[in-house]
């Protein structure tokens, strides 16, 4: 069964990966205030995620931000994509 449309993509940089990891984030996306507060914090979140648009399933994914050394959001677009 399709999900509904992503509210935003979510792009990550992790230490060790020369790439970011683009997330569609389905429900609430993070605001940079949350991303920057739990960078700082290195605190655990899980969130609602697809990887690929053709990927019509979500699941919940675990995120320590510990390990993540960037972060930002942007609306989500069919079209959207790029990287740091």
């Amino acid at each position: 069964m399709p999900s509904e449309v992503p509210s935003g993509l979510l792009y990550l940089l992790t230490v060790g990966r020369e790439k970011e990891l683009v997330l569609r984030v389905h429900g609430t996306v993070p605001t940079r205030d949350d991303l920057l507060s739990w960078m700082r914090e290195g605190t655990v979140h899980a969130l609602t995620v697809s990887r690929h648009h053709s990927d019509e399933e979500t699941s919940t994914l675990v995120l320590n931000f510990a390990h993540v050394v960037g972060a930002r959001i942007a609306p989500y677009s069919e079209a959207r994509s790029g990287t740091f």
